[in-house]
């Protein structure tokens, strides 16, 4: 098989996984799989560009049709970039194959065609090392990452290493081997990366929903299933403080004012929650107008000063006729051979009750383990 023939095969293989990848993304609506597979789209017309431009005008073939390989890798980014929640600016995506495009009007590549190879490797090194690095921080599992990474990392050192051999030998056999063995290899990385980001997107729903399955949608803290499950794996690791809280006269707040006005004081008190924990505590509403807060490694002082925290922000916090909210807050304590979760639970909430037995007479009050 010629030169030609071939890479309009290397061509055809990646045109089909862009519509194998395009119809995947538009079925699963997932736009990481439709930036990609609008790469792969931009990358086949770079190949096409290369095998037909020398014919033309040589510049087609070495400088749109690289510059479009560039640019398709760029859009790829983007697409990862997806995975995060992060956008891209067209000209972000395009930037690398737009000044190759301008660059190889001035070099000589076409007098020394093993130079175009190797000086665009330094732009296929940075955009596949931005992709890289949008892969490993996607919030997936690892091994859901890694496969995909390791693709990319194994492509990367091809290219170093097509770069150092004809930067050694840049004669017209040498170069042609690496020809062949760029769409070869171009093929077979095509293909196992249209196959490794499929299972990665699949894995990062998977992750998605299982976030939302734990997540309460009316506070967005754990819910009791999330909290749960992630308290418990804290106790296992070290000793904790318990915070159980709800709200002072919730069911009269909503039978009175409406549940409207019940599910605005929900959500503020779960962001003071939030702002008044440190780093690793765990909240989590268990259900109604109870939360919980997980101290982790905390003594009782501790677990005090953020309740206080808690109870002097929320009592800020006024209702729709102008009175002030308040909290009430039972603590437990857990050492190294600690109870479980649910013998925290029955003993911070005893605590509770017996902080709001005492607030007629003291007020809205925070009872902590002695």
């Amino acid at each position: 098989m010629g030169l030609a023939s071939f890479y309009l095969f290397f061509d055809g293989m990646v045109l089909v996984g862009g519509l194998l990848l395009l119809a995947t993304g538009m079925l699963s609506d997932c736009a990481t799989l439709k930036w990609w597979s609008l790469g792969y789209f931009t990358v086949a017309a770079g190949i096409a560009t290369i095998v037909f431009g020398h014919a033309a005008w040589p510049w087609l073939g070495y400088g749109l049709g690289p510059g479009l390989n560039l640019a398709g890798f760029g859009v790829m980014w983007a697409g990862a970039r997806r995975l995060r929640g992060r956008r891209t600016a067209p000209w972000q995506m395009l930037l690398a194959g737009a000044v190759w495009s301008a660059i190889s009007a001035v070099l000589p590549f076409g007098d020394t065609p093993w130079l175009r190879m190797v000086t665009q490797t330094l732009f296929i090194e940075a955009l596949f090392g931005l992709i890289l690095a949008e892969i490993l921080r996607a919030p997936v599992r690892a091994m859901a990452r890694l496969p995909l990474a390791g693709a990319i990392v194994a492509h990367g050192g091809f290219v170093l290493v097509r770069a150092g051999v004809l930067l050694l030998s840049g004669s017209p056999a040498v170069y042609r081997v690496w020809l062949y063995g760029t769409a070869i290899e171009g093929i077979l990385f095509m293909f196992c990366d249209a196959l490794l980001i499929s299972h990665l997107v699949r894995s990062w729903r998977e992750h998605d929903l299982d976030d939302v399955a734990r997540t309460d949608f009316l506070t967005g803290v754990l819910n009791r299933r999330g909290f749960t499950a992630r308290a418990e794996g804290c106790l296992r690791d070290a000793p904790c403080m318990l915070m159980v809280l709800d709200i002072d006269g919730f069911k009269a707040i909503n039978d009175t004012l409406g549940h409207g006005e019940g599910d605005r004081l929900l959500r503020e008190l779960g962001r003071i929650c939030v702002e008044s924990v440190r780093a690793g505590d765990v909240v989590g509403r268990l259900g109604g107008d109870e939360f919980a807060i997980l101290v982790v490694g905390g003594a009782a002082e501790v677990a005090a000063a953020i309740a206080q925290r808690i109870r002097l922000a929320f009592a800020q916090t006024r209702v729709a006729r102008g009175l002030s909210a308040a909290v009430s807050i039972g603590i437990s304590g857990a050492g190294a051979d600690s109870a479980t979760l649910d013998d925290l639970l029955v003993q911070a909430d005893m605590r509770l009750y017996r902080a709001k037995d005492r607030r007629a007479e003291l007020g809205p009050a925070v009872l902590q383990a002695g």
